[in-house]
């Protein structure tokens, strides 16, 4: 089955004219396949709704709502591959979502939002990526998964210009990147089999880095107040990492974590209030333990 929609209109409000410049686009090929998309007015121009969809029994649907200057993009390459997003009350909002395989999940919302920017590349089995902005503006979002059994979260919230990456390849890994406040920087990198990363951060002007390669690593980075920076790297197996950084009263911060373990079954723990600390850590070997309060 193959399906094209294209049209343009003019919608004149009060005593004003809007031009807009809509285009809904569908191609489906093959069986049982299932697109809907709807764009509504007024004060909307320039948007956009491509899917295309190859293969059977994938589902795709796509919504903007007064939106300006937005695009949206989905394609889906196999079988039984479901796609959601909605873009509302915004401008300038791009998202791209593109599945290859079969079973994968992927979900992306704006709401509210200026200038937020969602791209979800999936390849693979039963991969799962969701990425939500809400009230917000200028965030960045984007995952990118391989292998099978992914599952990857970005949440914005109430957030500006906050940038959060997720990149996955291999199976059964699961990260998550929640960002409140503004101008925050976060990325996960897993490589490998059941590992697990988490990155939660309040604020303004936070940093963390999480990069993971082997079996069963577990990282989880907490940042609260403002400018604290984490750098946390594992390649080996039942690795296990816990940050948490904050000031006192709601003031402070400025904290440095730099923490390297490579082999297996080595822990670290650094909790950071005040302001200025730094700490780094490095484990070889298995069976290594470090905990540090300042």
């Amino acid at each position: 089955m193959t399906q094209y929609l294209l049209f343009s209109a003019l919608f004149c409000v009060g005593s004003a004219c809007l031009a807009t410049d809509n285009a809904i686009e569908q191609h489906q090929d093959g069986t049982g396949n299932q697109a809907v998309a709807e764009q509504e007015y007024p004060a909307t121009s320039n948007d956009r709704i491509e899917q295309d969809q190859t293969g059977y029994l994938n589902s795709a649907e796509a919504s903007q709502r007064e939106e300006r200057n937005s695009t949206i993009l989905e394609r889906q390459d196999g079988a039984l591959n479901e796609a959601q997003v909605l873009q509302q009350n915004g401008a300038s909002n791009d998202i791209g979502i593109e599945q290859v395989g079969t079973f994968n999940t992927a979900t992306s919302l704006h709401y509210t939002t200026l200038g937020s920017k969602t791209a979800i590349r999936q390849r693979g089995f039963s991969n799962s990526a969701e990425v939500s902005q809400i009230f917000g503006a200028g965030n960045v979002g984007y995952v990118e998964q391989r292998g099978l059994l992914q599952e990857a979260t970005i949440t914005q919230t109430s957030s500006v210009a906050s940038r959060g990456y997720i990149g996955q390849d291999g199976s059964d890994n699961d990260s998550i990147i929640l960002q409140s406040g503004n101008a925050h920087f976060a990325s996960t990198s897993q490589q490998g089999t059941f590992n697990d990363a988490r990155v939660d951060q309040e604020g303004h002007g936070q940093d963390a880095d999480i990069a993971q390669t082997g079996v069963s690593n577990s990282a989880d980075v907490i940042q609260e107040d403002g400018y604290n920076s984490a750098v946390i790297t594992q390649d080996g197996f039942f690795n296990q990492t816990d940050v948490i950084q904050g000031g006192a009263f709601g003031m402070g911060g400025s904290h440095l974590t730099v923490i390297s373990q490579s082999g297996g079954l080595n822990q670290a723990a650094v909790v950071q209030s005040g302001y200025g600390q730094s700490t780094i850590v490095t484990q070889v070997g298995s069976g290594n333990s470090a905990n540090i309060v300042q």
